[in-house]
C-alpha cells in the first residue's frame, strides 16, 4: 500500500510543483488577483504515458490570501536555479516558459493561463524533466478553476480542501496549535 500511495505521490508533487510555480512567476501586479471566495479547482493531465487521476479541491481566499499565495509561488521559484524565466501577458492570457534545475533535473516548462479571474480561469502546464526525475520524463496538466460562491462559514482564507480533508496554505510548515 505504502508503495502506491508513492507512486500517486511522486506525480502529484511533480504536478503541484509546475502548477504552484509555473502561473506565479510573473509578479503579483501583471497577475490579476482572483475574486475573493471559494474556488473549485479541478486538475487532470498525465505523468509519463500515465493518465493521472482526476482531483478536486476547493480553496477559499481573499485579496490578502491571494497574495500571500503568489508570493509563496515566486518563493519557490526564486529558490530554484533558473536559466530562463519568461513570462508574456496578451489580453487576458499569460505565458510562461521556465528552464530550472530541480535537484539533478532540469525542467522546462510552458504554461498559459487564461480567464476573468472573476469566475473562471484555466491553465495548462506542460514539464520536461531531463535526466527524469523519479523516473518520469514529462507531466501536462490542466488546471480548470472556478468561483463558487462566498467561502463556508467554517473556512477561512488560505484554507484547501482535498480528499474531504481540510488544511490552511498559508499555515503550512507552522506548529499546529494544540
Amino acid at each position: 500500500m505504502q508503495f502506491l500511495r508513492a507512486r500517486i505521490a511522486v506525480p502529484a508533487v511533480l504536478a503541484a510543483l509546475t502548477l504552484a510555480a509555473l502561473p506565479l512567476t510573473a509578479s503579483a501586479q501583471e497577475m490579476p488577483a482572483r475574486k475573493a471566495g471559494l474556488w473549485q479547482i479541478t486538475t487532470s493531465g498525465t505523468t509519463g504515458a500515465n493518465k493521472n487521476p482526476e482531483q478536486v479541491m476547493q480553496q477559499c481566499v481573499d485579496t490578502a490570501s491571494d497574495q500571500a499565495l503568489q508570493k509563496m509561488g515566486s518563493g519557490m521559484m526564486n529558490n530554484m536555479k533558473c536559466e530562463k524565466n519568461e513570462n508574456k501577458k496578451d489580453g487576458n492570457k499569460y505565458t510562461g516558459h521556465a528552464i530550472c534545475q530541480m535537484g539533478p533535473s532540469k525542467m522546462e516548462s510552458k504554461s498559459v493561463t487564461s480567464g476573468d479571474f472573476e469566475k473562471e480561469y484555466t491553465m495548462t502546464a506542460d514539464s520536461t524533466f531531463n535526466p527524469p526525475m523519479a523516473g518520469i520524463s514529462s507531466s501536462k496538466s490542466v488546471m480548470v478553476a472556478k468561483w463558487v460562491g462566498p467561502c463556508k462559514a467554517d473556512q477561512k482564507p488560505g484554507d484547501v480542501i482535498v480528499n474531504g480533508q481540510k488544511m490552511n496554505l498559508l499555515n503550512m510548515g507552522q506548529p499546529q496549535k494544540k
